[in-house]
């Protein structure tokens, strides 16, 4: 079972520290609260002060949103960056204003959830970009969001099944793991601050649960000469990649990537 083999490798990684013990039922228990706090975010059952906040970058992102000026967001599927998204649909968002939320994600692997969701609440306005659809007009679009002080989500942990050939290899719990390339040079194209964003569940709880809130802000400077792109965009991939293993440690019972996360794509391909 592929929560088994996450949990061995993290073992492993951590030298027996993380977790205690091999088993897949927290893992499960936990995407089935995640999976109906999404839907209670949507309905607009969830507020911002179940967030909990912390010494992070948080306050630089809430002031440039202030400003009218606005930024890319590089998340997973580590914890529910959905409720997050949510609470923003609302105009509970922290700031004074309400703020235009684009996501990229592949429309086809969310078709059944997006279908629910419109279900539940007919008002849900999801402003979803699949990946296959991106092409120089569609940067155009988003840095027009971002200059209008909107945010751009996307997730950087999943590599495409229609663009296996574009990866970066990075070490990630001790074995290398292939990431999507084209998230990063979405990023580095949109020459906007880049925050990476977790939202992690503080402890089980089946009603009013908390959520810790982590942001940071890129170090990276994405200005840059043509010969330095690759370079930057590789860099960006690491910082996130360093991100997500620091958080995955932490909150392993939150990881929802279920399948083998570590099948390099040259084996995808035999």
């Amino acid at each position: 079972m592929e929560c088994e083999n996450f949990q061995k490798t993290l073992k492993e990684f951590t030298k027996g520290k993380v977790p205690k013990r091999i088993n897949a039922y927290p893992q499960i228990v936990s995407f089935s609260l995640c999976v109906m706090e999404k839907m209670e975010g949507w309905l607009g059952n969830y507020h911002y002060d179940k967030l909990v906040l912390h010494d992070d970058d948080l306050p630089a992102l809430k002031s440039q949103l202030e400003e009218g000026k606005g930024a890319v967001l590089l998340c997973s599927h580590l914890g529910n960056i959905e409720l997050l998204r949510s609470l923003s649909s609302f105009g509970e968002n922290g700031v004074s204003r309400n703020i235009s939320v684009t996501t990229i994600m592949e429309v086809k692997s969310t078709e059944v959830f997006n279908r629910t969701l419109k279900e539940i609440n007919s008002e849900v306005a999801l402003n979803v970009i699949d990946p296959s659809d991106i092409g120089p007009d569609t940067i155009e679009r988003l840095q027009n969001e971002i200059e209008s002080g909107g945010l751009v989500v996307i997730a950087g942990d999943r590599t495409s099944a229609r663009s296996r050939s574009r990866f970066i290899r990075e070490s990630f719990l001790g074995k290398e793991a292939d990431f999507p390339y084209g998230v990063f040079l979405i990023a580095f194209l949109l020459k906007a601050p880049v925050y990476y964003c977790f939202g992690l569940r503080t402890k089980y709880a089946t009603t009013n649960p908390y959520y810790n809130m982590f942001v940071e802000k890129s170090v990276v400077e994405l200005e840059c000469g043509r010969s330095e792109r690759e370079k930057r965009i590789k860099d960006l991939c690491h910082e996130f990649v360093e991100k997500l293993e620091k958080y995955t440690v932490k909150y392993p019972e939150q990881w929802y990537n279920f399948y083998n996360f570590w099948l390099l794509n040259e084996d995808c391909k035999s």
